[in-house]
């Protein structure tokens, strides 16, 4: 009995453990070039995390991003005057 109450209690931690790691699969964005003008972040899912890094790039120029390329997983802006 000792065993098969270890066993399931085994189960039930993997399967928690399966369930908060199954959040963590999307790829994070990342910028794969950028200057004063322009930046390309790299990202997978949802565009709303790349604009969140162009805007850390830009405020870096006193600038704010403008999309101009929502690629499938490459996102392009510019960075523009405030």
């Amino acid at each position: 009995m000792n065993r098969s109450v270890a066993i399931v209690a085994l189960m039930l931690a993997a399967n928690a453990a399966g369930t908060a790691l199954s959040g963590c699969t999307a790829p994070h964005p990342f910028i794969s070039g950028g200057d004063a003008n322009s930046v390309e972040i790299t990202y997978g899912g949802d565009i709303a995390s790349a604009l969140a890094l162009a805007r850390k790039h830009c405020a870096r120029y006193e600038r704010v991003p403008r999309l101009v390329d929502p690629g499938i997983d490459l996102a392009v802006f510019n960075c523009v005057h405030r």
